[in-house]
């Protein structure tokens, strides 16, 4: 009875200590986001600090719980500037000094705002000195030399720096790296420590500071990002540079070239180092993004065969691997055990009980900051794949909630794209389930991030929904209009598929409105090559069998079985009772 109170004991603080650190962890980046939002010149400010931060405390050998603790006073240092005036903040001229007494005090208002809690002393004392200079020039405190904590010290030359070479209002124009090296260099001793300005020059000619600027850009720009990485790999002198061939190939994924993404992530696996299984992993992928995705199921079972020696995270991405190879191969029980194996892992008991093990809450948070965005990348994708899957069972309730879920949750982790994916996907729920406003506002929405973004294939792939929606309603002037916007842009369609799912709802538009009297004969040339995957000769068959319905009805029904006969093959339920309801019209 006693081991049994332990451990319902044990599971209460573990619960407890999991919830706080997450609602801590969520509210501190919140709080980041709410500053950087005031201000858009402070836009990704707080990141940035942090990350170069964090890389001075790890060459400084701060050990993990200092660390933590810069981290999250990086991520904070500037939020006491909610409290004060927009007018003040934003201002282009010159201030007075009451205004420039009350922009020093906003280091006191951020200290202020957290609280004096002991758990988090380090991280407030950080906080409040962050412009504190080494010979007292600064504020808000007038503190001296040793008297200002390490924390501080770091956090100070990071935001100069950043600072410096972000654009601001009350200024013309940025410092170059070079410029704002220089211009900390001068302070060297008087104002900042010598260490922490000797570390910052070496971090950034060894192209740290460039993979922090990728890491930053990762999702807010791909493009930006890859020069970063780039930057930094030529540059780079760590023991960890497979990290950076990692990133260089993910991101060369993301803009859809698998070929040199497979290149550089070779080289980083040849160094065996640190990273080496996530590369394996996305080896597989951009594989499989050149059409082999037998390599996601191989890739999956080596895994398996060495996972004694493999960490929870990196089996995780080797487990969605799977769950992409099983939904593609339409094994959908496999693909939904997959899904639960994934959830499991990712409320791993072992996991909390390491958390459990170390002795603050701010260790627990960084740890789960270095795990959060890959996390919630599976998690949201994962979503999003039972989102489709729901969907091709017909199931489209359960279908909008587990796109919900991947919406939520790419929305915490900034992940615009896949945002707007989950978005088309529950529209075209929406749409089987006759709900065509809802549909339409989700679709709009989808495609108001893609053109933000400059998302061509995203566009692409809205403008095709967008058309059957407006078909549905009966709008076929709207209707031609988003088919003629989608040919301009089919050539961005990044999967074969997408490209003749074009014609395919080309062919929908025309069978509605009779304006192609060639439609027989375009359909039968697409039928007759040999690249068209299973659902696309299918959808061939169904729009065949509209096509010959008046001049052939006897075809026609032939054609319709043969549709019938391939959407049952790969359990496509929605367009398996469109072609059964048109069969008994």
């Amino acid at each position: 009875m006693e081991q049994y109170s332990q451990t319902v004991s044990e599971k209460i603080v573990e619960d407890n200590l999991k919830t706080v650190s997450e609602l801590f962890f969520i509210t501190t980046n919140i709080l980041s986001e709410i500053i950087d939002a005031k201000d858009p010149y402070m836009e990704g400010h707080s990141e940035r600090v942090r990350l170069f931060s964090v890389e001075i405390g790890r060459e400084l050998r701060l050990s993990e719980k200092e660390l933590a603790a810069l981290s999250l006073a990086a991520k904070l240092h500037d939020i006491g500037k909610v409290k004060i005036e927009d007018s003040i903040l934003k201002k282009s001229s010159s201030l007075t000094p009451e205004e420039r007494s009350e922009v020093e005090r906003h280091s006191i208002y951020s200290e202020d705002l957290l609280g004096r809690h002991p758990v988090i002393e380090s991280v407030t004392k950080a906080i409040r000195s962050h412009h504190e200079f080494l010979d007292g020039s600064g504020y808000p405190d007038k503190l001296k030399g040793d008297a200002i904590s390490e924390l501080a010290k770091i956090i100070s030359v990071a935001d100069v720096f950043d600072a410096l070479t972000s654009l601001r209002v009350y200024r013309e124009c940025s410092y170059t790296d070079e410029e704002a090296l220089e211009f900390i260099a001068r302070g060297k001793g008087n104002k900042f420590d010598g260490r922490i300005t000797d570390i910052l020059q070496e971090l950034y000619d060894n192209g740290v500071i460039d993979y922090c600027r990728g890491i930053y850009n990762l999702n807010k720009s791909p493009s930006k990002a890859l020069q970063m990485f780039n930057s930094s790999l030529k540059k780079y002198k760590g023991d960890d540079i497979d990290k950076v061939y990692l990133m260089i190939g993910i991101i060369e994924n993301i803009l859809w070239n698998p070929t040199r993404a497979i290149d550089i992530l070779e080289t980083g696996a040849g160094i065996h180092g640190k990273y080496y299984n996530r590369i394996r992993t996305e080896i597989a992928f951009s594989k499989y993004y050149m059409g082999r995705i037998d390599a996601l199921y191989d890739n999956y079972q080596w895994f398996l065969k060495h996972s004694e020696n493999i960490s929870n995270l990196d089996m995780m991405r080797a487990y969605f691997g799977a769950l992409i190879y099983f939904w593609k191969t339409r094994e959908l029980d496999e693909a939904i055990h997959i899904v639960e194996l994934l959830d499991n892992m990712f409320y791993n008991s072992e996991t909390k009980k390491e958390l459990l093990n170390n002795d603050t809450l701010l260790i627990v948070i960084e740890r789960k900051r270095e795990i959060f965005n890959d996390i919630i990348m599976l998690q949201s994708k994962g979503y999003n794949i039972m989102g489709h899957i729901m969907y091709d069972l017909g199931e489209y309730s359960q279908s909008i909630k587990y796109y919900n879920n991947s919406i939520s949750m790419k929305s915490i982790s900034g992940d615009l794209t896949g945002r707007a994916m989950s978005l088309l996907g529950s529209a075209r729920a929406f749409l089987k389930m006759g709900r065509t406003k809802e549909a339409k506002i989700r679709a709009i929405n989808s495609y108001r991030t893609n053109a933000e973004r400059e998302d061509k294939y995203g566009i692409f792939l809205n403008y095709l929904l967008l058309v059957k929606i407006y078909l549905e309603e009966g709008n076929f002037a709207d209707a031609r209009n988003y088919l003629e916007k989608a040919d301009e842009l089919k050539i961005h369609s990044k999967k074969k598929e997408d490209h003749y799912r074009y014609f395919v709802v080309k062919w929908l538009y025309e069978l509605e409105t009779e304006e192609n009297s060639n439609i027989v004969q375009e359909i039968e040339e697409i039928l007759s090559r040999d690249d068209i995957d299973e659902f696309i000769e299918a959808e061939c068959y169904y729009c065949l069998g509209r096509a010959c319905e008046k001049t052939d009805p006897e075809r026609s029904a032939i054609l319709y079985g043969k549709a019938v006969k391939y959407f049952e093959k790969i359990r496509k339920i929605p367009e398996l009772l469109m072609v059964k309801k048109r069969m008994t019209r």
